[in-house]
């Protein structure tokens, strides 16, 4: 099993943050409030913590798998879902560009 899993490409654009809430929200653990602005979309003229509120998805935001492993989001164009735990030593690497650090 893998540690990282695509949910969104890149080509949905500006509109991510409102198809995550919409489809995924529900299934994460995320602040009710970012997700109901994410979900009015960038398109609605008053709408200016959309970008802010999606930030605070992406640096907060947990699932917990049916085995209890936690997963975090990750935006670099495409959105993924991670989990360090399952993640092989060269996922990492070519995830977050480093070495991990084994305690």
């Amino acid at each position: 099993m893998s540690g990282i899993e695509l949910i969104l490409s890149d080509r949905n654009g500006v509109y991510i943050p409102k198809y995550f809430v919409e489809q995924f929200a529900d299934m994460w653990e995320v602040s009710y409030e970012d997700s109901q602005i994410c979900a009015l979309g960038p398109d609605v003229e008053d709408n200016e913590f959309y970008w802010d509120a999606w930030q605070t998805i992406l640096d907060s935001a947990i699932y917990r798998d049916e085995e209890g492993k936690v997963w975090r989001l990750w935006q670099d164009g495409d959105l993924w879902a991670y989990c360090e735990e399952l993640m092989t030593n060269e996922e990492y690497l070519d995830f977050f560009g480093e070495e991990r650090i084994e305690d």
